[in-house]
């Protein structure tokens, strides 16, 4: 996350997210401060992915707020993404695509990027631009 917004990185008040009867997120109030480290531990069904996706503003709470560097991630998504990138566990890049040409597209559908930093970040992560997902 990046800083420069007001607010905490990340905030939740009263976040819940019922599926039907079934509440998988029951009232959760966290604040996470500037420069710290905060994990989700618990066991399949304890609701880890459910706040990660509210938070991310992937899911619409039920009732409560989450909100990122002081924007509401689901009322406020595209100024909430513009402090914060997530990359699932599950994620599969195209596979025919170069990394270059996967990284020009999430920059122009995240509102742009600098290509400075985009060098500088793959360089620090020996991260090749030029090899294609499946690789």
């Amino acid at each position: 996350m990046t800083s420069g917004a007001g607010g905490a990185p990340i905030e939740t008040e009263g976040l819940t997210k019922s599926f039907g009867s079934f509440t998988a997120l029951d009232d959760l109030t966290i604040t996470v401060e500037p420069g710290e480290v905060y994990g989700f531990l618990g066991p399949n069904g304890a609701g880890k992915t459910t706040t990660i996706r509210a938070i991310l503003g992937l899911a619409r709470p039920t009732s409560g707020t989450a909100r990122v560097f002081g924007h509401d991630a689901w009322h406020e998504r595209d100024a909430a993404h513009r402090h914060l990138a997530f990359v699932p566990g599950e994620f599969t890049p195209w596979p025919t695509l170069r990394g270059h040409e996967m990284l020009d597209l999430l920059g122009r559908l995240h509102g742009g990027y600098d290509p400075a930093r985009r060098a500088e970040l793959c360089e620090r992560l020996d991260f090749d631009p030029s090899k294609r997902g499946r690789e």
